[in-house]
This record gives structure tokens, C-alpha cells and sequence, in this order.
């Protein structure tokens, strides 16, 4: 077992002040960690990863699920996230050269019936042509 670190840093300077921000999370007992870099076609929607309450080839069990980060680091292409689950859809546009992040699959509550407890799968598509996208999984 491993104990994972994330942090964030916003570098900005306005008006000679520095107005930046860091933010460090740790989480403990890390077992796994899934990281790859993909293509995802023009035109396409397409299932990057599945969540269940049993492993799979391209699914994670939810309830091990600590971290979840997913760039895009195309230049030229917005891509639209799709989170879905058994019963809903929501989804982010997510700008060049940004990211979207999940820090636990425990997340509770919900908006317009979508419960975040219950997502089975993420989904990606391009807007206008290719785009690479990386995603980082850190499991217990």
C-alpha cells in the first residue's frame, strides 16, 4: 500500500500582488493506479472507463475508487465529459489543456435525481476533431 499526494497550484500575479493558491490532498492506502494517454475519435463517443460494484476489463469497483483525474491535452479540441448513471446523464465540457477531477467515488447528494454514488460510466467526446486525453485512476 502506498499513500498517494495530489496538489494544485494557481500561479497568478495581478496587480504586483500574488494571488496564488496551493491545495494538497493525501490519501492513504493506494493499491492501484491506472494511467493512460488516448485518442478519441472525431465524431465519437466514447467509454474511457465503467464503474461497478465488481472489477472488469475497463471498470473499477466504486467503492475503491479515491481519485480520478481526466486531461485534456489537445489544443485545438474542447471535450465533453458524460458521467452517467444507471438512470441519469450529466456532463462538463472540459477546455483545452484543463482538467476534470473526482477525488472519491463517494461523493453523496444529488442534483435533478442524478445521484454521484450511483455513476457507472465516463464518457468522452471530441468537439470538432481528435483529441488526446489522458486519465489517472488511483484505486484502494
Amino acid at each position: 500500500m502506498a499513500t498517494f499526494t495530489s496538489q494544485i497550484f494557481e500561479i497568478l500575479t495581478l496587480n504586483g500582488d500574488n494571488v496564488g493558491s496551493s491545495v494538497t490532498q493525501t490519501i492513504n492506502n493506494i493499491n492501484y493506479v491506472d494511467n493512460r494517454i488516448l485518442s478519441i475519435p472525431t465524431g465519437s463517443v466514447t467509454t474511457i472507463f465503467n464503474m461497478d460494484a465488481t472489477p472488469g476489463a475497463g471498470t473499477f469497483v466504486t467503492s475503491s475508487v479515491q481519485y480520478v483525474r481526466i486531461t485534456n491535452n489537445s489544443a485545438v479540441a474542447p471535450v465533453k465529459i458524460i458521467i452517467s448513471s444507471s438512470t441519469e446523464a450529466m456532463s462538463y465540457l472540459i477546455a483545452t489543456g484543463s482538467s476534470y477531477m473526482m477525488s472519491t467515488s463517494k461523493m453523496t447528494g444529488s442534483e435533478g435525481g442524478f445521484n454521484f454514488a450511483d455513476i457507472k460510466s465516463v464518457k468522452l467526446q471530441p468537439s470538432g476533431s481528435v483529441a488526446s486525453v489522458e486519465y489517472y485512476i488511483a484505486t484502494t
